[in-house]
């Protein structure tokens, strides 16, 4: 008989968070917050995208979180931000007022984001590597 894999429940995701330095716990409430802010200017498509592609990382992560646990495999959950930076910075240039501002901000948080779950994927899979 092999080895059973017990999914863990995704809501335990964010009793898991908690037990982080708190610094974490803050950097991930801020990305939430940045990226639901979208829906203050819902009458932009782009918001509505932006909004959309925060969903799906999060359903992505909690799926991620079910089968690794809180591990730095997490980081793997932003990887629809790729391309959602990307077009932000192509729309900013058509972009003004309010708005220009809020995807700024998004995109600072995501581009730093980004490089803590990049340096975090790398870490988890050279460790898995190097284990048998």
């Amino acid at each position: 008989m092999g080895t059973r894999h017990y999914l863990r429940n995704p809501l335990w995701f964010f009793i898991d968070l908690m037990r982080q330095p708190i610094w974490v716990s803050v950097w991930v409430i801020a990305l939430m917050i940045v990226n639901l802010a979208g829906v203050v200017f819902w009458s932009e498509p782009l918001a509505k995208l932006i909004v959309v592609v925060f969903m799906l990382s999060a359903m992505l992560m909690m799926g991620l979180y079910a089968v690794f646990g809180f591990e730095r495999i997490l980081g793997l959950g932003h990887i629809f931000w790729i391309p959602l930076l990307w077009y932000l910075i192509i729309q900013l240039q058509q972009t003004e007022g309010p708005f220009a501002g809020y995807l700024v901000v998004l995109s600072l948080v995501i581009g730093i984001s980004l490089l803590f779950d990049i340096r975090d994927v790398w870490i988890y899979l050279s460790a898995k590597r190097v284990r048998p």
